[in-house]
């Protein structure tokens, strides 16, 4: 059974860069590091996120093995080994990935499904990084249709803070521990 950790915060807050390096500490010996990328290249800004991941990676003293997954994360659990170390990338853009498409199909379906895909990943690796990003510090929004998304993010938060080991929220390039022990 792996241990979940909960990184979130908001945008270029940091989170990932922490998620890698968090990564690369818990590693002792033969663990696999694996980045499980959810990110879709829909627009110039998105495709520049993504590049500066893929050069953060390669640029890293540790061998990364990315996954580029979208969606239906549960569809890659055969092939995952138990000793990886699982940093996935991000909640919020999964569940965008999976659920949004302007009424929200799928609803209460895809949360459950997202978090049941999340909770079968972690109990199957050594750890499972997760990051996401925090759209609760700003006035809600006013179409139904991004109010009903924070609502599915925020449950899928409180639910995985639930289970986590440890649960980080990034401000400015400063991790604050929200839950567990102080790692770095």
């Amino acid at each position: 059974m792996g241990k979940l950790f909960f990184i979130t915060g908001g945008v270029r807050s940091g989170k990932s860069s922490y998620a890698e390096n968090l990564a690369s500490d818990l590693r002792t010996s033969n663990e696999v590091l694996i980045y499980l990328a959810c990110g879709v290249n829909t627009d110039r800004e998105m495709e520049k996120r993504i590049l500066k991941h893929r050069l953060d990676r390669e640029h890293s003293a540790e061998n990364w093995k990315t996954i580029e997954r979208p969606s239906a994360i549960g569809g890659i659990l055969d092939s995952i080994p138990s000793n990886a170390i699982v940093l996935l990338d991000c909640l919020t853009i999964l569940l965008t990935n999976e659920g949004f498409n302007g009424d929200m199909e799928g609803g209460r379906y895809v949360e459950d499904s997202i978090y049941e895909s999340i909770l079968q990943l972690k109990e199957k690796v050594k750890a499972l990084l997760v990051v996401s990003n925090e759209l609760f510090y700003d006035l809600p929004s006013k179409p139904d249709e991004i109010l009903q998304f924070q609502r599915m993010l925020g449950r899928l938060h409180e639910r995985l803070v639930k289970e986590s080991f440890i649960a980080i929220d990034m401000s400015v390039g400063i991790p604050v521990m929200k839950k567990g022990i102080r790692m770095r």
